[in-house]
């Protein structure tokens, strides 16, 4: 991967966004992903083992510059029964690695794998935070990385990687917004739902996903879907209210101009309004009744596309 490199500081200064106001720290750990993520790839653990997720594969595979910086890389194992904890230590081993002009140095703080980036440019300010998460429950799709002209100086190809689908991806973030109103959440379902051809998502999947998905938080499924801290039941109606606060003080550092959090909460509630429009099961499932664990196992693999099996659940 480094032959070829052709990474400079006056590419990496042009990694930032015009008037953004972000650090130049923030673009290098940006670059130094795709490096990190190009690596991984290449020692096969992506499909075989993983599935990319989250805030940073929304970013690679969907948004690319039009969306916020990510600062984690999270992943979903690809197969239920795997150990969660083996298997973010084998990774965090495999990222060990000097490719192009980035170090990464991988170390088990406070009960989860961190590494720390280094470069001939400078130091990002922040680690890179390393989460293996459970299955995907829908089939993953693969998909390249959004063409980005700092790319063609890496003197590789990057790969394009399995990953969660979108519908997922937003099912997910509706579900965390449930219990705790992170700005980048928010952020990243607005961003969806107002960029073309992602916002032709389905909101029914969307919605179905997260009703169940916020049963699974309060209840857990299997060792491998374990509770979520202080989870509560979806009501829509509370979910499109004012959060009053939210709980993020990463926004203004990953996204350029970092947004008015009232004009954030305004497209959140007037985009997803779809929310309150849950079918009478989905409502129950909404509600996190215990009792409801056979109906909800059914209905997950019920859902398009769905990559489970009735043994991966009961």
């Amino acid at each position: 991967m480094n032959a070829n490199q052709q990474l400079i500081k006056g590419y990496v200064l042009r990694h930032i966004p015009p008037n953004s106001g972000l650090s130049l720290g923030i673009a290098l750990l940006d670059i130094a992903q795709d490096h990190l993520l190009a690596h991984l790839s290449a020692t096969g653990i992506f499909g075989d083992l993983v599935i990319f997720k989250g805030g940073t594969a929304l970013r690679k595979l969907f948004a690319g510059r039009q969306g916020r910086f990510s600062t984690d890389i999270d992943l979903a194992m690809a197969e239920t029964r795997a150990n969660r904890d083996d298997l973010a230590e084998l990774i965090a081993g495999e990222s060990r690695a000097a490719p192009g002009p980035f170090q990464f140095d991988p170390s088990f703080q406070r009960g989860r794998w961190e590494i720390r980036v280094s470069s001939e440019f400078g130091n990002p300010p922040v680690t890179i935070k390393l989460d293996v998460g459970p299955p995907c429950w829908l089939a993953p799709v693969t998909r390249p990385f959004v063409e980005h002209p700092t790319h063609r100086r890496y003197g590789f190809e990057l790969p394009a990687l399995p990953c969660m689908p979108l519908e997922e991806i937003l099912a997910e973030k509706i579900a965390r917004l449930t219990r705790q109103a992170t700005a980048r959440d928010a952020y990243d379902l607005v961003w969806a739902a107002t960029t073309s051809p992602h916002s032709q998502f389905a909101p029914e999947v969307v919605r179905r996903l997260a009703a169940l998905k916020v049963w699974v938080d309060n209840h857990g499924l299997r060792p491998e879907w374990s509770k979520a801290l202080a989870p509560v039941p979806l009501e829509p109606a509370g979910w499109l209210a004012s959060k009053g606060t939210w709980d993020d003080e990463q926004i203004g550092l990953l996204a350029g101009p970092p947004p008015k959090m009232v004009d954030l909460e305004r497209d959140l509630q007037r985009l997803y309004a779809w929310i309150a429009d849950l079918t009478q099961e989905e409502a129950r499932f909404a509600q996190a009744n215990p009792n409801d664990r056979g109906d909800v196992i059914r209905a997950i693999l019920n859902l398009p596309g769905v990559r489970l099996t009735e043994d991966d659940l009961w």
